[in-house]
This record gives structure tokens, sequence and C-alpha cells, in this order.
């Protein structure tokens, strides 16, 4: 449900009821089966105001790489600065580091590289990034 900028075509939320109740839909929800059917519905048809898909538009989101940047080291006092600024927080436990960190369009990268060593770091560091691309988006191997 990610890879469409759902409240950028004006819908209230990301959750499916919202999704569908703004498309006009009803389902007999939480059975797998009618969910799945109803995302293939919303998918198929065209964004409010546009000539594609919803699911045009996830398929080109989906073949463009992203960077995962982690800011590693962070002062505790600056977790709500970064979480406003849309990172997250991993708490090392699936085997990834403990640090929070953001995905960003590989256009944005050397901007938000930039924004923290000004604003979060004050500093020249080093920063780890990690380009992300379809195959792995959605797993702990990033």
């Amino acid at each position: 449900m990610s890879g469409v900028d759902w409240k950028k075509h004006g819908f209230a939320g990301v959750k499916l009821d919202y999704l569908l109740t703004s498309a006009g839909f009803f389902h007999g929800a939480h059975r797998a089966t009618d969910d799945c059917m109803a995302v293939l519905e919303l998918l198929a048809r065209p964004l409010p105001g546009q000539s594609t898909t919803a699911f045009a538009t996830l398929l080109a989101h989906a073949r463009k790489k992203s960077i995962r940047i982690w800011a590693q080291g962070t002062p505790f006092e600056l977790k709500d600065v970064l979480k406003r600024r849309g990172y997250r927080w991993s708490d090392g436990s699936d085997g990834r580091l403990k640090s929070w960190y953001i995905d960003v369009d590989e256009s944005k990268r050397d901007s938000e590289l930039r924004y923290l060593k000004e604003e979060i770091y004050q500093r020249d560091v080093d920063i780890l990034c990690r380009e992300i691309s379809a195959l792995d988006r959605f797993s702990n191997r990033v």
C-alpha cells in the first residue's frame, strides 16, 4: 500500500478501508479473499484526476531505486526531529543496524545527506547508504 502516494491523490488515509471508501467501494473486510479482490479492483482503476491506474503508478514506483540512509549515532534529543522528517527506528533485533533510517528516492540522496550533516551531526561525517531495489525494498536484508 506504500507504493502509491494515496494522500497526494486525495485519499483520506492508507488503510484499505479508507482507500475503498474514498473510491466508492464497500466490501466484506477481514476476509483474505475479499481483501485481495478489493485491492485488485482499487489498483485497476485510474487515480482521481489521472489517466493512469493506481497499478501503473505502483509499478513505476517499484522500478525506481531508492536509497536507505542510516543516521547512526545521532543524539537522543534529536529523535523527534528525525521522526518528523520521516525517519524510522530500527532496534537491531532483526539483524539490521540499531539506528534511525530513512528511504529516499535516488534523486534526493544528496540533499538528505546534506541535511544530516548540517542539521543533525553539524559536521562532516561518513553516512552509511544502501541502494534498495524492488527485490529487497521490504526485506530486512537492507
